[in-house]
């Protein structure tokens, strides 16, 4: 289950939760610069968010952690983005966003 708020921090309360299969994604994910300017999720090494709506309507993102082998191969090359595991274990939480 993913857990909802209205902010990427720990201590933003949680506002439920939802399983990824129920969540509509818009397929348009795109990297942040946030772990770079040194947010609570530093190092990590990619932050990326997809818009998403739930299933009552609310809309925001769904926001992916990666660290440095999720973004390599084995044999340390660098994967493309759609070769990213983009499943459950990579889901920080879904930020509620009505602009999205």
């Amino acid at each position: 289950m993913i857990e909802i708020k209205y902010q990427h921090a720990s201590y933003s309360p949680s506002e439920g939760t939802v399983d990824l299969v129920d969540i509509i994604i818009r397929d348009n994910a795109y990297p942040t610069s946030r772990l770079l300017d040194g947010g609570e999720d530093h190092g990590y090494a990619e932050e990326w968010h997809e818009p998403a709506r739930l299933p009552d309507g609310r809309r925001g993102v769904i926001v992916y952690l990666f660290d440095d082998d999720d973004i390599v191969w084995d044999d340390g090359s660098p994967r493309n983005a759609e070769d990213y595991p983009w499943n459950e274990d990579h889901v920080k939480c879904f930020v509620l966003d009505p602009d999205f």
